[in-house]
């Protein structure tokens, strides 16, 4: 059975209305010649195959492109378990794949698992930051410079928490230069004394 599908009219409605007309071959109503597809279903049939080859296409590309960009991310992941700086900069390259136009079920379990990772990394960098300033204001500068310095890790903490904890790390520094003014200051008290004794 062929016919249009989209002439409004099936080719057996069309031959109702010839044999109401008296249409006839041979005594015998003229049965319905209808083309097999018109132009319109032929434009239409190839919308839908370049819709169907053009969204295949775009799929295939999406899907490279995502693989791509996690392998990326996976590299900086691999790097970063030798350098912890490299943490930060895996941590941009996973959340740049939220504009991905395709991700599959198992690269989302891998992302999540990395940005996971980071994250609870950056909350044992707070817990740290905030025993530091509970020493600090305690009064035990000592303490608090020694948990920040013992730390190895990737600085992780976002501009806030990370300029108090500069804070307390300059106490690191400014300690040695006192104890380097403070002994020659001491051995000059000391000669005094050696000379008295004398």
């Amino acid at each position: 059975m062929s016919f249009s599908f989209l002439n409004g009219k099936s080719p057996f409605d069309e031959a109702e209305e010839r044999l109401e007309a008296g249409e006839t071959v041979n005594g015998k109503p003229k049965m319905p010649v209808a083309p097999v597809m018109g132009w319109q279903d032929g434009v239409t049939l190839l919308v839908i195959i370049a819709l169907v080859i053009g969204g295949y296409q775009y799929y295939q590309y999406a899907k490279r492109t995502s693989a791509e960009a996690f392998a990326t991310c996976e590299t900086l992941y691999t790097a970063a378990q030798t350098d912890a700086s490299k943490y930060v900069e895996m941590e941009k390259c996973y959340e740049a794949t939220w504009d991905l136009g395709f991700v599959s079920d198992t690269l989302e379990v891998v992302r999540q698992n990395r940005l996971g990772e980071v994250e609870d990394m950056r909350t044992a960098q707070k817990d740290l930051l905030a025993s530091a300033n509970a020493a600090f204001d305690k009064g035990d500068t000592a303490a608090a410079v020694k948990i920040v310095t013992e730390y190895k890790g990737a600085m992780l903490l976002y501009t806030g928490d990370q300029s108090e904890w500069d804070e307390i790390a300059k106490f690191a520094t400014a300690a040695p230069a006192a104890e380097k003014v403070a002994e020659p200051a001491a051995e000059k008290a000391a000669e005094p004394a050696a000379d008295a004794q004398k």
